[in-house]
């Protein structure tokens, strides 16, 4: 049940960046982060309400406050990024979680590790590397496309160690207080700006709304799903599976905005698929 939580939520998380560029017909980026945590904030509070439990906000602590912060710098960053570039550019996101969770997993939490996922784990990033590289040259890179790229490279730590604030938070917190907790401290944290860089375009959008009020239910039901897969799943192993919203996300990308996929992409795309396969299919007679 754990593993069907995650493929649940990365088939839900596949559709952030179109619902973002989508919310972005009506709202600013900052705007955007702020209704995430809230909407997913009130989304929490209502289930504890359905399910007839209490209501408790928990700030104490220090890895609460790092998830929230680490969180509201991963979705600030995040939407800048969508907003400026195309509704793919996200996937960058993904590697970069990998690679923290993946260093946190074996220095820290003494995860068990085998030869198997390792060259899996390192074919999955090689492949979300050439997705990003999508074939330009250095100079290139590193002029127009480096500033997204660097917001995204942020936005992956920022999303890493949210997730591993939730892997610490597993045994002292049920998954629905800790998440309320990191998503109160996003939803004050995305708010300061609002007044001074938030804006309106000035037309409501029927499509916006909608959109907007998905990725706050995305984030809230999303994340309480993680929050009780990491109780029996490693983290690192989460993560990559997590990585297949990358597929999806390009998938989205083509059908609704009609988004330029290149043959470097979709090489990437081939390489990820492939470490996946080496990590979760056995082969018989053999222990790796």
């Amino acid at each position: 049940m754990a593993y069907l939580y995650i493929f649940l939520v990365t088939i839900a998380f596949s559709f952030i960046g179109v619902l973002n560029k989508s919310a972005g017909l009506m709202v600013s980026p900052d705007i955007i982060s702020f209704m995430r945590f809230f909407i997913g904030a009130v989304f929490l509070i209502c289930y504890l309400l359905f399910k007839k439990k209490p209501v408790r906000l928990r700030l104490a602590g220090f890895v609460i406050w790092a998830g929230g912060i680490a969180k509201a710098l991963n979705y600030i960053t995040e939407n800048y990024g969508i907003a400026s570039g195309f509704s793919f550019g996200n996937i960058v996101v993904w590697p970069v979680q990998c690679v923290v969770a993946f260093l946190f997993s074996i220095f820290f939490l003494k995860e068990r590790l085998t030869k198997r996922s390792v060259a899996g784990s390192i074919l999955c990033i090689v492949g979300i590397g050439v997705i990003t590289w999508n074939g330009t040259s250095i100079s290139e890179f590193m002029g127009s496309n480096f500033p997204l790229t660097l917001l995204f490279i942020i936005s992956g730590i920022g999303a890493a160690g949210f997730l591993i604030a939730i892997k610490l938070l597993t045994k002292k917190m049920a998954a629905t207080e800790s998440n309320l907790a990191m998503f109160t401290i996003g939803s004050v944290i995305t708010f300061i700006p609002i007044p001074f860089t938030g804006t309106l375009t000035g037309e409501v959008h029927l499509i916006s709304i909608v959109a907007l009020l998905l990725m706050g239910l995305i984030t809230g039901g999303g994340f309480l799903l993680v929050a009780e897969a990491l109780k029996k799943v490693p983290l690192f192993l989460a993560t990559i599976i997590q990585s297949t919203t990358v597929i999806f996300t390009l998938l989205w990308a083509i059908l609704f905005y009609q988004e330029p996929v290149t043959v470097y992409i979709s090489a990437g795309t081939i390489i990820f698929i492939a470490g996946m396969l080496f990590i979760n299919i056995k082969i018989p007679g053999k222990k790796i």
